[in-house]
C-alpha cells in the first residue's frame, strides 16, 4: 500500500464512525439592552434543546447558522463558538460589500468581516427585489437548515417583513424546536417542541448511535483493500489524479468501508433468517413424519418439531424489532453514496452531485438519518483542483475505477443471480419429481405387505409427505430472494453503465467529465432508491 502523505484531511473517526451533530439556528433583535444578561441563558438554550431532543447532559458538536446581523446574531455565534468542536455557518442576505452597509461604524463592519472569515460555510440569498425580502430569505433558510432556532425576542409581533417574529412563526409552522429567551423581563426562558418533530428526531439520532456502536474487526484491513483498490495505476497517471485519490481516499473511505462492511453484514442475516423460516418448517413436518411413520415411541421427536416451530415463530419477530431489512437498505444505500462520493470529489465536481434534498426535518429513522448523515460527512469534503491537462486521464480513471468497475460487478452479479436461480428452480423440480415417483409408487402399492407395510413402503411415505415441504421451501427461499429480479435489475444497470462509460470516454474536456459523472451518480443513487423502495416491502414473514 501507498504510503499515506501526513498532510491529508484526516476524517472525523478513522473506524468510520459518523459524525452527529445539533444544527443550532439563531434568530435575534439587533438591538439588545443588556447582552451580558443573556450570554449564560444561550447556553442554557442549546443545552436544554439538546437534552429534550437527543438526551443526555451535553450536546453534540454545533453547527450554528446565523446571518451575523448587529445584535442577537452575533452574541449566539460568539458564545457558541466557545463549546467544544462548534463551527458555524454564515447565511447571508446580500453580498457582502452590499450587507456591510447595514452595519454602523468601523468595529462593527470589521467584526462582521473577521466572523465571516471563519465560517465553515457561507450561503448567500438569491437576488431579491427588496432587501425585506432577502432578509426573509436568510431567515427561512436558517430555519429549513437547522434542528434547533434559538430566538431572542421581545415576544412582539413583527413590524415589517424579514424579522425575529417573521422567522420565529416560520419555525413554529415547520414544527422546529424552539427555545426563546426572552430580551425583555429578565431573559426568560422557554421551550416550544413539537413532540412529533422531537420524537423523530431522537429516533434519528438513535440511529447514529447504533451505527456507530457497531463492532468491526477487520476495518483496518478492509479500508487498507479498498485504498489500493482505488489506487491509481503508475503507467501515464497524472500527478493531480493521484493526489486527488490520496485526498478524497482520506476524507471518506473509513465512512465509505464502514457502512459496505455493515450493510453485507445485515444481508447476510436477512437471507439466513428468511432461509431459516422455510428449512425450519419443512423440518418440523419431516420429523414428525418421521416419527409416525418410523419411530412411533421416540415421542422426544415431537419436541424437536415443538422447538422448530417455536423458533420459526420467533425469528420474523425479532428480525422485525431488529429492524435488519431496514437497517440493510439503508446501510447500502449509504454506502452507494458515499462511493459516488469519492469519485466526484476526485473529479472536483463540487456540490453538484452531492446536493441534499431542501430542509433537515429527520423523520422517517430509516431514510432520513441516511440523509443527515451524508450532509454530515459531506460538509467536510475537501476542494481537489484539477485542470484541462489532467482530462485525459482523470477520465480513464472514472471510466476504469468507477464505471467500468460497476458494470464489471453488476455483470457478475447478474450471472449469479442467474445461476441461482437456475439452480433453485432446478432443485425444486428434482424435489417435486421425486415426491411425484415415491406417489405412484406408493399408490400401486410397492412396499406394501400382508400385514404391515415394509421399510421400502414406510420411506415412501416419508418421501410423499415430506418432499412437497422441503420442494415448497426451496421455492419459497428462491421466491424470497428474488433472484430472477435482481438479475434483470443487475443487467439493466450495466447496460445504463455501459452508456455512461461510452460518454465518460468521449468527454473532452473537464467540464464535459464532471458533467458525466454527475450524471453517473444520479443514475445510480436513482436505480438504487427505486429498487429498495420495493425491497422495504418484502421484509421476513411467516409462512401463509
Amino acid at each position: 500500500m501507498t504510503p499515506r502523505p501526513s498532510d491529508l484531511p484526516e476524517p472525523a473517526d478513522r473506524t468510520g464512525r459518523l459524525p452527529l451533530t445539533l444544527r443550532v439556528g439563531v434568530t435575534g433583535h439587533r438591538s439588545l439592552d443588556d447582552p451580558s444578561a443573556l450570554t449564560p441563558v444561550i447556553h442554557e438554550a442549546v443545552r436544554g434543546l439538546a437534552q429534550r431532543l437527543l438526551g443526555g447532559s451535553r450536546p453534540p458538536p454545533l453547527v450554528v447558522l446565523s446571518a451575523l446581523a448587529e445584535g442577537a446574531d452575533r452574541l449566539v455565534v460568539r458564545e457558541l463558538l466557545t463549546e467544544p468542536g462548534a463551527r458555524f455557518e454564515a447565511v447571508l442576505p446580500l453580498p457582502p460589500e452590499d450587507y456591510l452597509t447595514d452595519f454602523a461604524g468601523a468595529a462593527s463592519k470589521a467584526e462582521f468581516s473577521d466572523l465571516l472569515s471563519r465560517s465553515a460555510a457561507t450561503w448567500q440569498a438569491p437576488p431579491s427585489r427588496t432587501r425585506e425580502e432577502a432578509y426573509e430569505r436568510a431567515g427561512r433558510h436558517i430555519v429549513d437548515r437547522s434542528d434547533v432556532l434559538v430566538a431572542l425576542w421581545d415576544g412582539r409581533p413583527a413590524r415589517g417583513r424579514g424579522g425575529t417574529a417573521t422567522v420565529v412563526d416560520y419555525a413554529k409552522e415547520r414544527g422546529v424546536p424552539l427555545a426563546w429567551v426572552r430580551t425583555t423581563g429578565g431573559a426568560e426562558l422557554e421551550f416550544l417542541l413539537d413532540e412529533e418533530r422531537a420524537r423523530d428526531t431522537r429516533r434519528a439520532a438513535d440511529e447514529f448511535r447504533r451505527y456507530n456502536a457497531a463492532a468491526l474487526r477487520d476495518l483496518p484491513v478492509r479500508l487498507g483493500d479498498e485504498r489500493d483498490r482505488l489506487e491509481p495505476e503508475h503507467t501515464g497517471r497524472s500527478d493531480a489524479v493521484a493526489r486527488a485519490h490520496e485526498v478524497a481516499a482520506a476524507w471518506i473511505l473509513p465512512y465509505f468501508v464502514r457502512a459496505d462492511a455493515l450493510a453485507c453484514r445485515l444481508h447476510r442475516r436477512f437471507r439466513m433468517a428468511g432461509a431459516a423460516i422455510f428449512l425450519m418448517a419443512a423440518a418440523s413436518v419431516v420429523a414428525i413424519a418421521v416419527q409416525v411413520t418410523f419411530l412411533p415411541k421416540r415421542e422426544w421427536i415431537t419436541a424437536v418439531e415443538v422447538a422448530l416451530l417455536g423458533v420459526l415463530l420467533v425469528v420474523p419477530v425479532v428480525s422485525r424489532r431488529k429492524r435488519v431489512l431496514d437497517r440493510w437498505i439503508s446501510y447500502r444505500f449509504l454506502a452507494e453514496r458515499l462511493r459516488s462520493a469519492y469519485f466526484l470529489a476526485v473529479a472536483g465536481t463540487g456540490d453538484r452531485g452531492q446536493r441534499p434534498r431542501s430542509g433537515s426535518r429527520l423523520f422517517d429513522p430509516s431514510e432520513a438519518w441516511v440523509r443527515r448523515a451524508l450532509r454530515e460527512v459531506t460538509a467536510h469534503r475537501p476542494a481537489i483542483p484539477m485542470s484541462s491537462s489532467d482530462v485525459p486521464f482523470l477520465r480513464d480513471y472514472l471510466s476504469r475505477h468507477w464505471i467500468g468497475a460497476q458494470i464489471s460487478y453488476h455483470r457478475k452479479a447478474a450471472d449469479r443471480q442467474g445461476a441461482w436461480e437456475i439452480r433453485l428452480y432446478l432443485a425444486t423440480s428434482v424435489i417435486f419429481g421425486i415426491t411425484l415417483i415415491a406417489a405412484v409408487l406408493h399408490m400401486v402399492g410397492t412396499g406394501e405387505e400382508t400385514d404391515r407395510p415394509s421399510d421400502w413402503g414406510l420411506l415412501l411415505v416419508v418421501l410423499s409427505i415430506g418432499m412437497p415441504t422441503i420442494g415448497a421451501a426451496v421455492h419459497g427461499i428462491r421466491t424470497q430472494a428474488q433472484f430472477r429480479q435482481h438479475c434483470q435489475r443487475y443487467r439493466r444497470m450495466a447496460q445504463l453503465l455501459e452508456d455512461l462509460e461510452s460518454k465518460m470516454v468521449r468527454a473532452q474536456t473537464l467540464e464535459r467529465v464532471r458533467e458525466v459523472a454527475v450524471e453517473t451518480e444520479r443514475v445510480m443513487r436513482e436505480e438504487t432508491s427505486a429498487w429498495f423502495g420495493v425491497m422495504r416491502f418484502h421484509d421476513i414473514e411467516l409462512i401463509s
